[in-house]
């Protein structure tokens, strides 16, 4: 079993909303270890992880990768990507 994954504060940070919204994703898909998610994205589990962890911001590449092993919307996704580096970029 993994370690618990970190709290995060999805009405206070756009990067935690974007993160808690994946992991709700991969929930959705039967929340799948990491190492399974692994296997399908063809992305490390470190990786696919990261991008639910709230502290980096995730790759595209990741993200769609995420999202198609958790069998999400591809073109949703892209776009709430998108959207989250538009709301980042002034940082």
């Amino acid at each position: 079993m993994g370690r618990p994954e970190r709290v995060l504060d999805p009405e206070n940070d756009p990067l935690h909303r974007f993160a808690f919204e994946l992991r709700q994703l991969r929930v959705k898909a039967g929340n799948p270890s990491y190492r399974q998610l692994s296997k399908r994205a063809h992305f490390s589990a470190t990786a696919l992880s990261e991008a639910a962890g709230g502290v980096v911001v995730p790759s595209l590449a990741v993200v769609l990768a995420y999202v198609e092993a958790c069998d999400g919307d591809r073109g949703e996704w892209e776009g709430r990507w998108h959207a989250l580096m538009s709301v980042l970029a002034p940082r």
